[in-house]
């Protein structure tokens, strides 16, 4: 998790009181942030990956101002009727941008570190290393609307990044600033790079990589202009939503942008979302009983609005920034943390009663520490995934797959059917690590199954991987015969042809004339 830095002076002011370090010791936790003390003038908590919306003072003054009761229910947001014009035609690789301004604002040096602060946390958090998404953050009097997100070669364009004096080409900047040096990895293979220009060509930044250094914020800055490029459109769209609500918190408006080009609207959409919750899910999952009317009181107090509309169901809106409000049981837990978890009283335990562990879970731990034995590390992924990674990825035509029917993300839409694909994401994601590199992975995978009454199977699957410039056929052939005899069973491999592997390198596993397994040295793509 994410460690915040907040001058507690500056948070004070944006909450509007003074606040003792034992009042935040104890607030922080019902914000599922994690206090982790005071140094000098500043206070430092772990926010969760769910909770961006807390990832600067900002954000944290808005949720302490509920909790405090000094303001309840949703933020109000004033938009501006004046619209910035914006023109999409990036990268295919990196194809949206959204923006949005924000207007009024009163800056000092504090609050232009918690914006940089904010940037920064959510790419190394949500953003996934600004792989998915990049943020960036301008002076808007310094810019001449409409705006271009453009792409250019690496040589034709100059322009002085960040904390540079002189100006320097995109090939330049990758070489050279450290921003480039870091995250250059992400467009450097491509033959044009992103560029943010405004009307008169001036550059705002190189997402994403750097901003230039003559649309920098500043104390001076009353305005900012603020872009999200992104390789998906969703995730972008609600980085844009923390990023406009949290600065908007030191400022009067958020502005809206037209944007036309590879995606066309109008952006952000700070429209809430509704959610009909069941207030018995309360007593179900908190184990308190409260009123419809006591609970909506609760999730005002967590920046919601909230409306009885019987005995049992409450209307609750949530506000764009809530980013981890994804089914009742997060209103539940927003119920409980505005209660109090202090202010439940336990139950007593019921009478003991002897158990064991299931037999799967018993085998599974002995296949999960011999393979720790041999030398492996486990990797735990999620059921939940998507079908490219499961197949388009893997070089394989698309199966009968359990799919989920309105995804929140593309990510994850369906349940896997197999453990290679994730073992092969997760390499891919430490090729910067040394080698060899030895993963395996024992979990629940579930597959089509039309003679059962649910229409599906669940299975216990084991896989594993070896990433190696040496790494052979042979290699696995070890850990598989090393296996066979510690668990005792015999096999015998017979060649197949597997789209994921290179032809005359891939195997099935027969054990008592039942195909159990294959193996092979993946197919390089």
């Amino acid at each position: 998790m994410p460690v915040i830095e907040v001058l507690i002076r500056d948070l004070e002011r944006l909450v509007g009181k003074t606040l003792s370090l034992e009042e935040l010791e104890d607030l922080l936790p019902r914000l599922k942030c994690e206090y982790e003390g005071v140094e000098g003038e500043y206070v430092y908590y772990e926010a969760t990956h769910d909770r961006p919306d807390l990832f600067s003072a900002e954000g944290l003054s808005r949720a302490l101002k509920g909790l405090l009761e000094i303001e309840l229910g949703m933020p109000g947001v004033i938009l501006r009727q004046e619209r910035v014009k914006a023109h999409v035609d990036g990268p295919t690789y990196r194809p949206y941008a959204f923006f949005a301004t924000v207007h009024g604002l009163k800056l000092d040096d504090e609050a232009v570190k918690q914006i940089m602060q904010l940037q920064e946390k959510l790419h190394i958090t949500y953003c996934r290393d600004r792989r998915k998404v990049s943020i960036g953050v301008y002076d808007l009097s310094k810019v001449k609307p409409p705006i271009y997100y453009t792409k250019a070669k690496p040589e034709e364009v100059k322009f002085t990044p960040l904390e540079f004096a002189e100006e320097l080409t995109l090939k330049e900047i990758l070489e050279l600033h450290p921003k480039g040096i870091e995250y250059g990895h992400l467009i450097k293979s491509y033959e044009e790079y992103p560029l943010l220009v405004d009307s008169e060509g001036k550059v705002l930044s190189m997402p994403p990589i750097v901003n230039s250094e003559d649309t920098k914020v500043t104390e001076d800055t009353k305005e900012v202009f603020i872009d999200v490029t992104a390789t998906d459109p969703q995730a972008g769209l609600k980085v844009l939503n923390v990023v406009a609500t949290s600065i908007a918190e030191r400022g009067e408006t958020i502005g809206l942008v037209e944007i036309e080009g590879t995606w066309s609207g109008v952006t952000p959409d700070l429209t809430p979302e509704s959610l009909l919750y069941d207030n018995t899910l309360t007593e179900k999952v908190v184990g308190i009983k409260v009123s419809v009317e006591k609970a909506s009181e609760l999730l005002k107090k967590m920046r919601m609005d909230a409306k009885p509309i019987s005995e049992t169901k409450i209307e609750v809106k949530i506000p764009a920034y809530r980013l981890d409000i994804l089914h009742p049981i997060d209103i539940a837990e927003d119920i409980a943390m505005a209660y109090g978890y202090e202010n439940i009283k336990p139950e007593p335990y019921p009478p003991p009663h002897p158990g064991m562990p299931h037999p799967i879970e018993f085998f599974s731990k002995i296949i999960r520490e011999t393979m720790v034995g041999y030398g492996f590390q486990e990797v735990n992924s999620y059921m939940m995934t998507n079908k490219k990674l499961l197949y388009d990825m893997m070089n394989l035509p698309e199966q009968p797959t359990v799919e989920v029917l309105n995804p929140k993300h593309e990510n994850y839409s369906c349940i896997r059917t197999w453990l290679i694909p994730q073992l092969m994401e997760v390499l891919s994601q430490s090729k910067h690590a040394d080698y060899p590199q030895k993963i395996f992975e024992v979990g629940d995978v579930v597959l089509i199954d039309e003679t059962s009454s649910t229409k599906t199977r669940e299975e216990r699957h084991l896989a594993f991987a070896i990433a190696d410039r040496e790494a052979t056929l042979t290699d696995l052939l070890a850990v598989l015969k090393s296996l066979s005899l510690q668990l005792g069973f015999s096999y015998k491999l017979e060649p197949i042809d597997h789209p994921s592997f290179i032809p005359g390198r891939s195997a099935k596993i027969v054990v008592n004339k039942k195909s159990l397994g294959i193996l092979g040295e993946i197919r390089p793509r």
